[in-house]
């Protein structure tokens, strides 16, 4: 397994190793102190299984530089890991790609059972984000969506961008990003026009060919 942690300090980056040994038997981590660093490690072609990405970064970070890397690595799992307990963060992180979010003050139990859960393929969103009006993000099963879900749904397939969507349905356009994600990963395809094509197939749409 081939692992690419992205933090800016070497204790915290000891520690989680450590914790890391506990996710295989053949655990492999690169490490990264910036964007740059992560970015010229992805230039040598490594095939990595899992990212873990501190939200605050001495070059930026933050969505920036959580966009990038979710951009270079769209079939790779990126969970953020940080000290930033802001619901609303936590709400664009996801928004932006990302498959979970697990705060620095998780234990080592929480840590483990988080990274299991999205590398099974679901999304992880920490208890910090209930109670603060934020729905947690999760994957429709078996092909089934939410009401929210095919609403955004139906207006993709009518070509709405994400802008137009939020101000469609009055909600917020990182929010917006969030259904869209899930969509596609509970559909299991890679880009939007696969998910229409799919939902229709599926029974999920009904509009006109």
């Amino acid at each position: 397994m081939e692992l690419l942690l992205i933090d800016d300090h070497p204790l915290f980056r000891k520690a989680l190793c450590r914790t890391l040994w506990e996710l295989a038997e053949n655990l492999h981590v690169h490490e990264a102190a910036t964007v740059a660093e992560a970015l010229a490690i992805l230039d040598g072609s490594v095939v990595l299984d899992l990212v873990l990405y501190d939200w605050r970064l001495p070059d930026g970070g933050g969505l920036r530089g959580l966009m990038a890397i979710c951009q270079l690595l769209p079939s790779t799992p990126v969970v953020v890991v940080s000290a930033n307990e802001d619901p609303d963060v936590i709400a664009t992180a996801l928004g932006a790609g990302a498959r979970g979010y697990i705060p620095k003050s998780a234990s080592t139990g929480v840590i483990n059972s988080a990274l299991q859960l999205v590398l099974q393929g679901e999304i992880y969103v920490p208890s910090v984000t209930l109670g603060h009006g934020h729905r947690p993000v999760t994957s429709p099963p078996h092909g089934e969506l939410t009401a929210r879900q095919a609403e955004v749904l139906t207006l993709l397939a009518e070509g709405y961008a994400n802008k137009r969507i939020a101000l469609a349905l009055g909600i917020a356009e990182a929010t917006v990003r969030a259904h869209v994600s899930d969509i596609l990963h509970g559909l299991q395809v890679a880009n939007r026009t696969e998910a229409v094509v799919r939902a229709r197939r599926l029974g999920l749409l009904h509009l006109p060919s």
